[in-house]
């Protein structure tokens, strides 16, 4: 009942406040309503006077008071457009509107310019003309603003609804709190005369209850001790005279200091005495520790200490209650555990660097090792030339497998694994994996069945990344241990609900199989089915695991059934939760393959720099499509508003309105599901996840492949398993270079085509010049900001073209850009960079002039 006393007064409070407030916002929206109406009727009323100043002009014969009174007028109705968009910018609706006026009021003033030109060429019907057009600007101005005062009139008589309503309810919770209280009021007199009258009875029980209290605490085998308020020893109980010895002979807390000293462990230092948990409780607070050592004689042992101050029904201290628990055995198992801990912690640690070092350090030369020999392959070679570089393309590979394995166990271990939870469609997904498979398995005349349940959800939440790695990595098993005969991918619904589904997977093939006593440690890390298959077909033994942990990871589980000669089938299920209605619209999983096979796919690319444009448009083109460019996010809605496109490749970083802007218009007010991919050079895992965050499907890095940027289209331009067109992406390359650049790394990213490498070069050196002198100027003005956007539109060229120590140089000083340092930070290798980029121009011209004889 005490708790219901004291609960009913803190809810009137509450209630109270609340009111209070309510009724404060409600009369601050009224406030704001009436404001924006203000302005509004204001501009009205400007607007009127525009007209009127126009009309006194012309037929005054250009009397400058005219010309003056309106651009008083113009000024002021500016100022009343900025007012009434702060006071707005919660209603989404108002605000378009005040868009709509700007954009008419800026019309209007461009006609009224020319209307005030002295001696305008405009005469008789035609000056009548453009004044009857601004006079029209004026109606639908007029028309705009009457609506926002429509509006805003319905909002305050909502508004006003609810002040009203809000009084009433003030009125009617003060007098029910008044009543409350007064409730409240006379509980606690009744409740004070039942204690006075219990207060006796009690005094004389508490004599009673103290004797039969020491008995308790004599029981109690923790040591007990307690002191008076004066410091001297009022009780001890059994135990605390086992552990302290001969504490029950001494008369003062002082005593027994002399006689037992204390200090801190583990450092041995003397434990100081306000520290101590007896003289903080004498202070009225109550205390534990576990670092304390007592010496008594040559025996120490540590214990756990606790003191709290006890007091009297006047609140004045009386006594204090210490307790004390020998922890001697406890304190060294922590020991032991924590050097164990700090062992087991230093020993991940060095493994981590170490492979993650290792990791670097054999995917560097690894990268460049297949990255020459895919140059090596598009040369002139003979067949055994080629045979050999061939080996080394599949070589590297594997390596480069093997190390993503290594790691991939390594970030499971660490629980460094984050799954996504993103809209993909298995059947598509699945469509892709044949396509990725089928030459593989037709090398080895193998028969390849994918069986997709067709009552499969069309989309599902999950990650699409991580079930490719696991199917990919049962289905290249499966290829890879079967000699003759057939592979089979089964997809199955299992359980469904209205926002779940558990769908199965199962990889059977005809291979060498699995010995009985080898199957229950298949899934184990560096187990394989035996010794022979390690020789014969190699492999580390790591991508079960993998598959294994990844499934678990989801949710899921796997399991495999085998017989030697016969073949293997592993089955796993992963549960996904459905694609809710609307990210599911506009998708037709259905459509046939008929209709499909000859789809041409029209991409608009999203990108405002000159090269990058020329680059895009050109890949897009040999790839055997239809493009269109927007330089900038605003165009690209206005094109999207006119056309229709199948996918959109976004940059990031633009005028006007930058990629993620873009996105989350084209989602959320054109409410369009269409694909879209960022294009951006900044290949950071934070800014795949905000571009990700915003809307888009993807992420391709530039500079990008024209293979990357094929899989991308072949992805989510056909994700109901059609064929994208087959483009040769390699061609006869003549041999541009110079003695201090190489165009290779700029062909690579063309496709080898050496006409656009050329035409990239041009533009590239006919843009620097002027990139260089605006670096320059934004040093001299020590404006970083300016630094950063004109480095950011440079970096991706530097990347496409190789520049190396350029690119590193563009990096770093970004980076300071973004952790927003000064201009003495950032100058001394925005400097450098200058002298670089300068320094390579004559290299690059030779190599364009090369390239152009050479044509």
């Amino acid at each position: 009942m005490l708790a219901v006393g004291l609960l009913i007064p803190i809810l009137i409070g509450i209630n109270a406040h609340r009111t209070t407030e309510r009724m404060v916002s409600q009369n601050r929206l009224l406030i704001h309503t009436h404001l924006v109406l203000q302005k509004t009727q204001q501009i009205q009323a400007h607007l009127t006077n525009l007209d009127n100043d126009l009309r006194g002009y012309l037929l005054s014969q250009n009397n400058p008071f005219f010309k003056a009174d309106y651009d008083r007028n113009v000024r002021q109705m500016a100022g009343f457009l900025k007012n009434i968009a702060a006071l707005t910018v919660d209603n989404p609706a108002q605000q378009q509107r005040l868009r709509t006026i700007s954009q008419l009021f800026e019309q209007k003033l461009a006609h009224g310019n020319i209307l005030f030109t002295k001696r305008s060429p405009q005469e008789g019907l035609a000056r009548l003309d453009s004044v009857r057009t601004f006079m029209g600007f004026s109606d639908q101005l007029f028309h705009q603003l009457k609506t926002i005062e429509a509006v805003e009139n319905e909002l305050l008589t909502v508004r006003a609804t609810a002040s009203e309503q809000s009084a009433t309810y003030a009125t009617r919770s003060s007098i029910a709190g008044a009543v409350a209280a007064l409730a409240i009021i006379l509980w606690a007199i009744f409740r004070l005369l039942k204690t006075l009258n219990n207060a006796t009875r009690l005094n004389r029980q508490l004599a009673q209850n103290e004797q039969q209290l020491k008995r308790f605490l004599e029981a109690v085998p923790v040591s007990i001790v307690v002191v008076n308020k004066d410091g001297d020893l009022y009780y001890a109980n059994q135990a605390a005279a086992t552990m302290f010895e001969a504490i029950t002979k001494l008369n003062t807390y002082a005593d027994i200091l002399k006689q037992i000293t204390i200090y801190q462990f583990p450092n041995g230092n003397p434990y100081p005495t306000e520290k101590r948990p007896a003289f903080r409780a004498m202070k009225g607070e109550t205390s534990q520790v576990d670092d304390i050592e007592v010496r008594i004689g040559d025996k120490a042992i540590q214990i756990l200490s606790s003191s709290s101050p006890v007091y009297d029904a006047e609140g004045m201290l009386q006594y204090v209650v210490s307790s004390s628990i020998d922890i001697s055995d406890r304190v060294q198992s922590q020991l032991r555990l924590q050097e164990a801990k700090e062992l087991a912690e230093q020993a991940a640690r060095i493994k981590e660097n170490f492979l993650a070092n290792m990791s670097h350090e054999i995917r560097t030369p690894l990268n460049a090792v297949i990255g020459f020999s895919n140059l090596l392959e598009v040369t002139p070679l003979n067949e055994e030339q080629a045979e050999f570089v061939k080996l080394v393309q599949t070589a590297g590979k594997n390596l480069l497998t093997i190390v993503n394995d290594i790691l991939d166990i390594s970030k499971i271990e660490a629980g460094m694994i984050q799954m996504e939870s993103i809209p993909f469609s298995i059947r598509s997904l699945v469509a892709s994996l044949q396509t990725m498979l089928q030459p593989t398995a037709a090398d080895k005349n193998l028969k390849l069945v994918f069986d997709v349940d067709p009552t499969l959800p069309p989309l599902v939440l999950g990650d699409p990344t991580r079930l490719t790695q696991i199917l990919l990595n049962l289905l290249s098993n499966a290829i890879k241990f079967t000699k003759e005969g057939s592979i089979t991918a089964q997809i199955t619904r299992q359980e469904e609900t209205e926002q779940s589904v558990r769908v199965q997977f199962k990889v059977t093939d005809t291979g060498i199989g699995i010995e009985a006593d080898a199957l229950p440690h298949i899934f184990e890390r560096f187990r394989q089915a035996s010794n022979f298959t390690t020789r014969y077909y190699g492999g580390t033994g790591l991508g079960l695991n993998i598959v294994k942990s990844l499934t678990q990871i989801q949710g899921g589980w796997i399991t495999v059934t085998s017989k030697p000669g016969k073949g293997s089938e592993f089955t796993l299920e992963i549960p996904y939760q459905i694609a809710p209605e609307s990210v599911r619209k506009g998708i037709d999983p259905d459509l046939t393959k008929t209709n499909a096979v000859k789809k041409s796919l029209t991409i608009l690319a999203v990108e405002d720099n000159l090269m990058n444009q020329k680059l895009v448009l050109q890949v897009i083109k040999r790839l055997g499509y239809k493009a269109e460019l927007a330089e900038n996010g605003q165009q690209a809605l206005d094109m999207l508003q006119k056309e229709s496109f199948d996918l959109i490749l976004m940059d990031i970083q633009m005028p006007v309105m930058d990629g993620y802007q873009t996105t989350r218009h084209i989602r959320t007010t054109l409410q369009s599901n269409i694909p879209i991919i960022a294009m951006t050079a900044h290949a950071l895992a934070s800014e795949r996840e905000q571009c990700l965050q915003a809307g888009m499907n993807d992420f391709l890095p530039k500079p990008f492949q024209m293979e990357d940027l094929q899989r991308m289209i072949q992805h989510y331009g056909f994700p109901n398993g059609e064929q994208a067109p087959v483009v040769e992406t390699s061609r006869p390359v003549h041999s541009i270079d110079s003695t201090s650049f190489s165009v290779e790394p700029l062909l690579n990213s063309v496709g080898n085509d050496a006409e656009l490498a050329m035409e990239l070069l041009e533009i590239y050196l006919d843009k620097t010049p002027d990139e260089i002198k605006q670096l320059q100027q934004a040093l001299s003005d020590g404006d970083v900001k300016a630094i950063g956007r004109t480095l950011h539109t440079q970096k991706a060229p530097a990347m496409m073209m190789g520049l190396e120590e350029a690119t590193e140089l563009n990096l770093k000083i970004e980076a300071l850009v973004k952790a927003d340092k000064d201009i003495t930070a950032v100058a001394p290798l925005l400097e450098q960079y200058i002298t670089v980029v300068e320094a390579g121009l004559p290299a690059i011209h030779t190599a364009l002039q090369n390239g152009t004889n050479q044509d």
